[in-house]
Formats: C-alpha cells, sequence, structure tokens
C-alpha cells in the first residue's frame, strides 16, 4: 500500500508477529526454575536468599514479557491483516470505476 510516499510492507508486519510469536514459543520451553539449583550449593544462606529473590523476579519478568509479546505479536498479525483488507477493497473498488467507465464508454 503506498500513496505520497507512504508505504507498508505488510508481509514484513506479518513476519515480525510470526517470529515473535515463535520465540515466545521456544522462551516457553526454557523455564526459570529448570536452571535453578540448590540452595546447598551456592554455599551461603545469603547469597541463596539472593539468588532465589532473584530468579522469582527473573520468572515474573518473564511472565510480563510473554504476555506483552503475545499481545505485540497478536497486534502486528491483526495490522497487517487490515491493511490487507484495505487494500484488496481499494483495488475492488477502483476495478468496479473502471468496469463503470468502460460501460458507459461502450454506450
Amino acid at each position: 500500500m503506498a500513496a505520497d510516499g507512504f508505504s507498508v510492507d505488510i508481509d514484513a508486519l506479518k513476519d515480525a508477529g510470526l517470529g515473535l510469536a515463535d520465540l515466545l514459543a521456544m522462551m516457553d520451553e526454557v523455564r526459570v526454575e529448570d536452571i535453578d539449583c540448590a540452595p546447598a550449593a551456592l554455599g551461603s544462606a545469603t547469597l541463596s536468599e539472593a539468588y532465589a529473590s532473584f530468579t522469582e523476579r527473573w520468572q515474573r519478568g518473564l511472565g510480563f514479557l510473554a504476555e506483552d509479546g503475545g499481545e505485540l505479536s497478536r497486534r502486528l498479525i491483526d495490522t497487517a491483516g487490515n491493511y490487507l483488507e484495505v487494500d484488496q477493497q481499494a483495488e475492488r473498488d477502483l476495478q468496479a470505476i473502471l468496469d463503470e467507465f468502460d460501460g458507459a464508454r461502450d454506450v
């Protein structure tokens, strides 16, 4: 879609949305608790508490990132679809005008 120097790469929008969805799916496969270690392995109670606090906040942050990323992915894909729909409707409208013009010219 282009007019007055404005254009949208519909495929790029769609690909970005789908790529983000794929990335989020991969992120979901690796959970923070899967890389967690036993508190005794850290050697100190203070370090163990700090590590537990960090991993808890990290997991929460990843949850927010996944939620926001999912929303962004959906919006990118929806936006690509909306641009495509408008583009197709404009093409149909212009074709109808041309068809009408050709019909009037034949009379």
